[in-house]
């Protein structure tokens, strides 16, 4: 089974992550089959646009830290890093179609795209990196920070405050 699965409709990519049973976190493998798929995709003049969604009804729960553990130095985690960055820098205009919980470096995920349309009901942003004892990395300060106030960040940051899409 392929972790992501695509679609292009009307010029539009819609990237899907598909990994539900685990709700859809980020491994080596997923990111990169987003990066290939984004090399096809930045190369084809029919495709104008990429929307990005997970499959069931989590948006991405984060790395599968075990995926990471597995390995033995931090090329692993700067793996995960360029995923982000790889969405955050295609030429496509992005939209993250958050359709559940973007956790961790699922929320860096939705970060990275140029706009965010949260599902009222099942929509909510949980950054819990300092709740489960890692640093907030790829950006994800940074990237929070340009799009909200610093109270806001702050709360979620620092005290694991977890934002529902209708305060998002």
């Amino acid at each position: 089974m392929s972790l992501i699965t695509t679609e292009i409709r009307d010029r539009v990519g819609i990237l899907t992550l598909n990994d539900p049973d685990h709700r859809n976190a980020i491994t080596l493998a997923m990111n990169d089959e987003i990066g290939a798929v984004l090399d096809d995709w930045e190369a084809d003049d029919g495709i104008g646009a990429l929307v990005l969604t997970g499959a069931g009804r989590g948006f991405c729960a984060g790395a599968d830290l075990n995926d990471l553990m597995a390995g033995s130095n931090a090329a692993e985690m700067k793996a995960i890093y360029d995923g982000f960055l790889r969405i955050a820098h295609t030429p496509l205009p992005t939209v993250g179609a958050v359709n559940g919980a973007a956790v961790g470096a699922g929320m860096n995920m939705v970060l990275a795209c140029d706009i965010a349309i949260a599902g009222r009901d099942y929509a909510k942003f949980d950054s819990r990196f300092l709740q489960i004892g890692i640093h907030p990395g790829g950006g994800h300060t940074w990237r929070l920070r340009s799009i909200a106030n610093r109270s806001t960040t702050m709360a979620m940051v620092v005290f694991s405050q977890v934002l529902r899409a209708d305060r998002a």
